[in-house]
């Protein structure tokens, strides 16, 4: 279905540098970590309405194709010789980064990695730290009041692009509140705020395209009379053009997520959650085109969107089955169109969702190969997936020990196919959200 879209441009802001105060906002589940070295007053965690969400289902348009459920992925990549061991696939090295929560991790193109994080409180800050050797070189680009999660993308020139939500005051208010900007050039960031007429910026990711300019999806929630999902894109000029996809009112705490195909063209998938179905929009010469990827039961949560360089689209995302439990999903389509070849990868039972709850708990990427690989978690465990040609191989990556993980994980390779992982562990959930950043390397056992 074609639907209609407020389209406007709004003029790049630069100049607030690392260390500005930008007021931003709170939690995606309760609200932060204390920062490091310095104690945070506890603030109180607004109180948000939760979405209702009837279960009628879009029909698909005809050019999206319908999904079908099928034992493998269209159009099966070739095999990646994976070693095959009872004691998993992978060697991890895992390490602390600092204190913090919800990061999201790049790759520069030797390898390099990159991981934002933040704290989610009146007196809150989103950080950067870059691996140096043994150690990790940690930048604050800025403090405020800010929620979560934020994201992080490095293009093909190897310049770090950070995306998150600028809160702007203590209390809520439906005509404060941002999407932000940040890119590191020339050794030093630089922070955009992308205004909006509304309280934007929830629920982002960001892309770059292949000539470097940042692409984001974002909601602008219901909650706040905001209008649903929302596309933000920048010229080489540095304006910034923001779109409202067509999505209709809908709240937040389920992700969006953002690719370009070859052509240049921004695609979304998000959580559709007044249908109840995996939502994908593609942007036309007129518009947003959207339909249903997946409407099976109550699924499209936490989705990772991924178009490979001959154009196939590659979704992961969450079935929710139970108050606790769900099934991690992967949907695929051919760069032609037809229809979506839908699997399952794993299941999770010890999710909480809600505003303390669920954040981005799926991650996908392809490998050299073209093969797709998923990391996800709940509060007990994080798994990586990686396909095969012919079936999921599947590592437990880490088992929750006295502290729960935060349901949040980045997923990367470098290119020797090594997974990179970021996640935080949960230290507190008393007051604010509290957790350190994790980072983990893996490492292929021999056959």
């Amino acid at each position: 279905m074609r639907l209609g879209n407020k389209r406007y441009v709004v003029g790049a802001l630069f100049g607030l540098v690392a260390v500005a105060a930008v007021a931003c906002g709170g939690g995606s589940e309760d609200d932060d970590a204390p920062a490091p070295g310095a104690p945070i007053a506890p603030t109180v965690a607004p109180q948000v309405p939760q979405p209702t969400q009837p279960a009628v289902a879009p029909t698909p348009t005809p050019s999206a194709g319908a999904a079908s459920v099928a034992p493998a992925p269209t159009a099966a990549p070739a095999a990646t010789q994976l070693p095959t061991s009872d004691e998993g696939l992978f060697t991890w090295a895992i390490e602390d980064v600092d204190q913090g929560t919800k990061p999201a991790l790049a790759l520069t193109g030797d390898g390099t990695p990159y991981v934002a994080y933040m704290l989610e409180a009146q007196d809150g800050f989103v950080k950067n730290a870059v691996r140096a050797g043994s150690s990790w070189d940690i930048e604050t680009l800025a403090r405020g009041y800010f929620y979560g999660p934020l994201d992080l993308a490095i293009g093909p020139d190897d310049v770090a692009h950070i995306a998150y939500h600028d809160h702007q005051d203590s209390r809520f208010d439906p005509v404060k509140g941002d999407a932000v900007y940040a890119v590191f050039k020339d050794g030093k960031w630089t922070v955009d705020a992308v205004f909006d007429e509304g309280h934007d910026g929830w629920d982002n990711r960001i892309t770059v395209d292949a000539q470097g300019r940042p692409h984001m999806s974002a909601v602008d929630p219901e909650d706040f009379g905001g209008q649903g999902v929302e596309y933000y894109y920048q010229d080489d000029s540095g304006a910034w053009t923001v779109e409202t996809i067509g999505s209709g009112p809908l709240t937040y705490k389920y992700a969006t997520s953002v690719a370009v195909d070859p052509q240049g063209g921004p695609h979304i998938t998000y959580y559709d959650q007044k249908n109840n179905d995996l939502a994908f929009a593609s942007r036309s010469g007129s518009g947003w085109d959207i339909a249903a990827i997946d409407t099976e039961g109550d699924t499209g949560l936490f989705s990772s969107l991924v178009i490979g360089q001959d154009g196939t689209y590659h979704v992961s995302y969450l079935r929710k089955t139970g108050t606790s439990s769900g099934v991690v999903k992967y949907a695929t389509r051919p760069a032609g169109g037809g229809d979506w070849t839908i699997r399952e990868v794993d299941t999770l039972d010890d999710l909480a969702f809600g505003f303390a709850g669920a954040r981005n708990i799926t991650s996908l990427v392809l490998d050299s190969e073209g093969n797709p690989w998923v990391a996800y978690s709940d509060e007990g465990t994080l798994r990586l997936a990686a396909w095969d040609g012919s079936q999921w191989n599947i590592d437990t990556v880490v088992d929750a020990g006295s502290r729960p993980l935060g349901q949040l994980v980045s997923l990367k390779l470098d290119g020797q196919d090594q997974p990179h992982i970021a996640y935080f562990e949960v230290t507190s959930t008393g007051g604010p959200l509290a957790g350190i950043v994790k980072y983990a390397k893996g490492t292929p056992r021999s056959s």
